[in-house]
């Protein structure tokens, strides 16, 4: 941050920024670096409306984040806060746009009297220089191997003749924010057009949204993604007329090879994604095979209402949140309701259920997982060449432990399109827990490189493959990259305090279990079963072992 606040009272909370730390009487508490920093961030702009984006740029810079690595921050900052999100007494959420700290920021110390006495704990700070020493070099050690990543997978993608391409997220350029759905949808559609074609290599919507609000050259995309072309575009929706405007680009020479204006009525929007698809096909002379050029054809659904839904639906499921998890349903189910044929709805229906079960949304997790097989299977079903479908179905199979179905469909998927990263993280977990951890490994580098800015999940995986391999270093060295990115992800904080245990390093372990206590006040072990989609009840029984061996209360 250019601004900066050394220390200042919140209430009469003492907020020490250089150590961390929060004090208040006999109370300490020490905040993850990355809490701290909104909590700067809100200190600073006390009273105004930070955004989202505002934040997640000051605080992550260009890393990718999911959408609760700031949700989960502020979860914990209200817990420590002891602040109700509804009457809100520190932080207040401005729906949709941001927070904003409404509790008085002081840094007059004299107003307070003296500054509080940290004798005690300048003895437990200085017990853990040793840690902190440790934890840099294991920072270097995070960099250097991300660096040796990143280069490694833009290599990999240079070697091939298969021309790479990175479609950017298209602008609304309606102010709006209401219809980014619409937006994201499309990007999503178009770029899947694309990934089911073997003569292209295609980079992950999860990856090129890293450069979606944020103002970036070619070149500066191109190295990102080791890609050869860029496709961008903007669009325009008022009522029943839509504008879509798409330029593809060499990002070797930043030369457009063309650009295109469509103007067409909202009904033909389909034909827009199918225009825009050809036209990358035939300038970039990719040759199709007959199956694929069938498949390119085809739409997932002719009803145009019911895609509307389904695309509401999906921003909403993102969101990861028990009631818009629950909205976005009802959407997936408005959308069946208008094309009973619509295959996407029922594998995002399915989704909404596991999330039920994972997340321990819902009293009978065992109902939430027959459903979601039910919609998925059904979903498959509809569509024999959809690769979501099989994803989706894969996904489920996983979390109802039966990994050698979950690797067949996975595949399934894979073969419809090659380019689908997910798929091949599915294919690795149930590899995972089938007893092949080295093919595993394979199936996770395959689909970071499709991949480059891969989610928190990925390095989640990675970690506990790792930790099943018995090389707890790299273990925790890709399971703290996970934390970092997501601190809500539970399974990557579990095995991480496990590992840190198994290497003795005890303190560590002790403060990813305090973090699990403040990011999931309900964790027990007695919830690991449905958490964790391991049919290995040893593996089980001796993770719980370590966790009551670093927290006896959990």
């Amino acid at each position: 941050m250019v601004e900066t606040l050394t220390s200042f009272y919140l209430g009469d909370w003492y907020v020490n920024t250089r150590t961390n730390e929060l004090l208040k009487g006999h109370i300490q508490i020490k905040l993850e670096a990355k809490v701290m920093q909104v909590l700067q961030y809100l200190a600073l702009h006390g009273g105004e409306l930070v955004t989202r984006e505002e934040l997640e740029q000051c605080v992550w810079g260009n890393t990718v984040v999911g959408y609760d690595a700031l949700t989960g921050c502020i979860a914990k900052l209200r817990k420590i806060l002891d602040d109700d999100a509804r009457q809100p007494a520190y932080i207040e959420t401005i729906s949709k746009k941001g927070y904003r700290l409404i509790c008085k920021v002081n840094t007059d110390h004299a107003g307070h009297g003296h500054r509080p006495d940290n004798s005690a704990a300048r003895l437990v700070n200085q017990h853990r220089l040793s840690i902190l020493a440790g934890l840099s070099v294991l920072i270097v050690v995070v960099i250097s191997l991300y660096m040796l990543n990143s280069q490694s997978t833009h290599a990999s993608l240079k070697r091939t003749n298969t021309p790479v391409i990175v479609v950017l997220p298209f602008s609304n350029l309606v102010a709006d924010a209401s219809q980014d759905y619409f937006n994201e949808g499309m990007t999503a559609d178009i770029t899947t057009a694309l990934s089911k074609l073997s003569g292209v290599m295609v980079i992950s919507p999860a990856s090129a949204k890293a450069f979606a609000t944020r103002a970036s050259g070619f070149e500066q995309i191109a190295k990102a993604f080791g890609v050869n072309y860029i496709l961008q575009g903007s669009v325009r929706r008022l009522d029943n007329k839509v504008r879509v405007n798409v330029s593809l680009v060499d990002a070797s020479s930043n030369l457009y090879l063309w650009s295109e204006k469509y103007d067409r009525e909202w009904r033909s929007i389909f034909d827009v994604e199918d225009e825009i698809t050809s036209r990358i096909i035939e300038t970039l002379s990719i040759e199709l095979t007959r199956d694929e050029k069938r498949r390119t054809a085809q739409r997932y659904t002719r009803n145009l209402d019911a895609y509307e839904d389904f695309l509401r639906g999906q921003s909403l499921y993102m969101h990861h949140e028990p009631d818009d998890n629950l909205q976005a349903r009802e959407y997936f189910q408005q959308a069946i309701l208008r094309d009973e044929n619509f295959a996407r709805a029922y594998s995002s229906m399915a989704l909404t259920y596991v999330s039920e079960h994972r997340y321990g949304w819902s009293r009978s997790a065992a109902n939430s997982l027959d459903q979601a097989l039910a919609f998925a299977t059904r979903g498959a079903q509809l569509d024999k060449e959809l690769p979501q479908a099989y994803w989706v179905l894969a996904y489920v199979h996983l979390f109802r432990q039966d990994y050698e179905q979950a690797a067949v469909v996975a595949q399934q998927s894979i073969e419809l399109e090659p380019n689908f990263a997910d798929s091949y993280i599915s294919l690795a977990v149930s590899k995972m827990h089938s007893g092949q951890a080295q093919e595993a490994l394979l199936l996770v580098k395959k689909a970071m490189l499709l991949n480059p800015k891969y989610p928190a999940a990925y390095l989640s995986v990675l970690g506990q493959l790792y930790y099943f391999m018995a090389d707890y270093e790299a273990a925790v060295v890709a399971l703290s990259q996970a934390v970092e990115r997501n601190p809500n992800l539970i399974t990557a904080q579990v095995f991480q305090a496990v590992a840190f245990y198994k290497l003795r390093r005890y303190e560590e372990a002790d403060w990813s279990m305090q973090h699990i206590k403040i990011n999931h006040a309900d964790f027990s072990l007695a919830k690991l079963n449905e958490m964790l989609p391991l049919i290995d009840e040893s593996v089980i029984r001796d993770i719980k072992k370590y966790l009551q061996l670093i927290a006896p209360d959990v």
